[in-house]
């Protein structure tokens, strides 16, 4: 078995909670023992504690009120991925990420399915190009942009992918936003972030990697 080691860096991304407790007495492995509510304020909160800029009346709230409608929308888009806020400033829209490690299905499309390679519902072909990492290895990076359903605005998406046949995995990581400047603007910290994706076997705790840093 494996699993997936995000090395993020919490200066300008969130990790969102996988399981909430939602009443006093829930309690279960990995969960985070606040309500999304109160995560959202209290982060909304340290954010703006931690930020050089002095938050201005209704600064603080609005933060919250937007971490808040992130974690109630988001985790439902792709169910099961760790999910990621990217967030440089607090004053700026949250742009979601989501990692997941998947069965390797070992096809030969298999990294153009991922990445979309091929979607026929872009309103140009997908620029699609090879993106290796040390760890993971050479996989795909595309950019399509699609239509929002019944609208002719732009939805832009970037999509990741890799085959690990040692741990018979594949990761994928997606992020999209009707705001193309959105992505745009965020493409190297997204490609710093995809530097730092491992894939680790169940034993392998990532210890030595923090010897090698120290």
């Amino acid at each position: 078995m494996s699993w997936l080691d995000i090395d993020y860096d919490a200066d300008v991304w969130l990790s969102v909670p996988i399981r909430w407790t939602a009443a006093a007495g829930e309690d279960f492995v990995g969960s985070e023992h606040r309500t999304r509510e109160q995560w959202a304020h209290e982060t909304a909160q340290d954010w703006w504690e931690e930020d050089d800029e002095t938050p201005g009346e209704g600064d603080v709230e609005l933060l919250g009120r937007t971490l808040l409608a992130c974690v109630e929308k988001y985790p439902s888009v792709h169910p099961g991925f760790e999910l990621l806020l990217y967030l440089a400033h607090p004053r700026m829209m949250p742009l979601p990420i989501w990692i997941a490690e998947l069965p390797l299905k070992g096809d030969v499309g298999e990294l153009r399915r991922l990445v979309l390679a091929d979607e026929t519902e872009a309103v140009e072909p997908p620029l699609v190009e090879e993106f290796a990492t040390e760890s993971l290895g050479t996989g795909l990076r595309s950019l399509n942009y699609t239509l929002l359903p019944g609208t002719n605005e732009l939805f832009v998406g970037l999509r990741y992918a890799w085959l690990s046949e040692d741990h018979d995995r594949s990761v994928l990581m997606i992020t999209g936003s009707p705001a193309p400047g959105q992505v745009l603007a965020a493409a190297d910290v997204i490609a710093e972030l995809a530097h730092d994706l491992r894939l680790r076997h169940d034993d392998d705790m990532g210890f030595c990697d923090e010897e090698e840093q120290s």
